[in-house]
């Protein structure tokens, strides 16, 4: 075994010193009988320095096999000497639970103390996130389903004309007065994503809407009402242009098509649902582990749906995922949002385009095998942005 070739190892340091101090003290009385003590004392002292050299090498190889891995130290025993027959059929206790402890994923090694880091279940964790924003690609023959569920809360004010009765004469008069409106949408979904072949992947989206909404005016009147409706049905194809390489990144292209299937509105709630659009978008991924950087482009075509045509929307984008150890990555980033004006009939309405930011802050984890946890959290920033919003998703992949 390792230890026993250790033991050889210190045996010849001191092998040596019996070797040598014979030698030494002959030939001391050898130079003393020719009256050389000083020559003595120089070759004891060389004889000194060669053991402590001898036995610092010997140290040094005994701290590298205490820091071997038993999987190391099991390849290392051979080159120290044969094991007997029966050693090599029946390893101590210890040393089969160590390796049976070790996981063969785990290719970081953590000191005593401290946890292990398996890159494995991160780099996971990291691809399952990129596949969650788009851009990355599943494989093909893989099928994935996403359950999730968005809150969204927004909160705007404007001034409208409301009419009021003179207490005095009781006639009515219109006056000017502040509305705030808020509006709090609860948005479930189930996401479809199946891999192609020649690197690319279908995508269907199902949503359902349910919306509560309170208005409130400085005159001291409030309504409240609710509404709910299926969401639009929308199908998409996407496609790996161009891999990876030097210092280009993975461009993925994306064509979606919303069937406008869902409800415009409810009540006297709008929904926002129910118009046909075409949406083309332009994915840019560039990873340096353990990081991975996107860049997106998007611009969706809204078509016009009983004489009213919503603008239509420009979308780019930034973000960052840091796959985090174990089995954990978080992501950060930022969307600039720009809608163009409404029409009615062919009329631009004046003051209906908007443009905001949305930052995102987001942490993926892998429950299992096939099993991952997304939570998002996204901050509005602008007047026409929503307040906040939460986001949960579980993609569960099938392969």
């Amino acid at each position: 075994m390792q230890w026993q070739a250790i033991r050889k190892s210190r045996i010849v340091p001191l092998a040596l010193i019996g070797l040598l101090l014979p030698i030494g003290s002959s030939t001391a009385a050898d130079l003393v009988k020719k009256g050389s003590r000083k020559t003595v004392d120089q070759q004891l002292a060389e004889s000194e320095a060669r053991v402590r050299i001898l036995q610092e090498r010997v140290d040094r190889l005994e701290s590298r096999l205490n820091a071997m891995t038993p999987e190391l130290r099991a390849q290392s025993v051979p080159s120290a000497g044969r094991q007997p027959a029966s050693a090599q059929s029946s390893p101590p206790a210890t040393q089969v639970q160590s390796a049976a402890a070790t996981s063969p994923s785990s290719t970081v090694r953590s000191a005593p103390g401290t946890f292990e880091v398996d890159e494995a279940a991160a780099q996971r964790a990291l691809e399952r996130t990129l596949t969650q924003s788009g851009a990355l690609l599943l494989r093909a023959g893989t099928f994935e389903l996403t359950p999730s569920l968005n809150y969204s809360r927004s909160e705007q004010s404007s001034q409208v004309l409301a009419t009021i009765v003179n207490p005095q004469t009781g006639s009515p008069a219109l006056v000017l007065a502040n509305q705030a409106t808020l509006r709090n949408e609860f948005t479930p979904r189930l996401d479809m994503r199946m891999g192609l072949p020649s690197n690319s992947q279908l995508e269907i989206s199902l949503p359902y809407q349910y919306v509560r909404s309170r208005q409130t005016s400085t005159l001291g009147t409030e309504t409240s009402d609710s509404a709910n409706g299926l969401g639009d049905l929308s199908v998409g194809i996407a496609k790996t242009l161009t891999r990876e390489k030097a210092w280009q990144p993975d461009i993925i292209g994306r064509l979606n098509y919303n069937f406008g299937t869902g409800r415009q509105q409810d009540a006297s709630i709008i929904l926002g649902s129910g118009y046909r659009q075409l949406q083309a978008e332009v994915v840019a991924l560039k990873r340096q582990d353990p990081l991975a950087f996107t860049a997106s482009a998007s611009y969706a075509k809204v078509f016009e749906k009983d004489g009213i045509k919503p603008g239509d929307a420009t979308i780019l984008s930034l973000g960052a995922v840091l796959a985090a150890s174990p089995a954990t990555s978080l992501q950060l980033a930022f969307s600039q949002i720009y809608r163009q004006k409404q029409e009615q009939n062919g009329i631009k309405i004046a003051g209906s385009d908007q443009t905001y930011g949305v930052i995102s802050l987001g942490a993926s984890s892998v429950l299992s095998r096939d099993m991952t946890l997304v939570t998002q959290f996204g901050i509005g920033v602008g007047r026409d942005a929503p307040r906040y919003n939460i986001g949960i998703a579980l993609p569960i992949l099938f392969r």
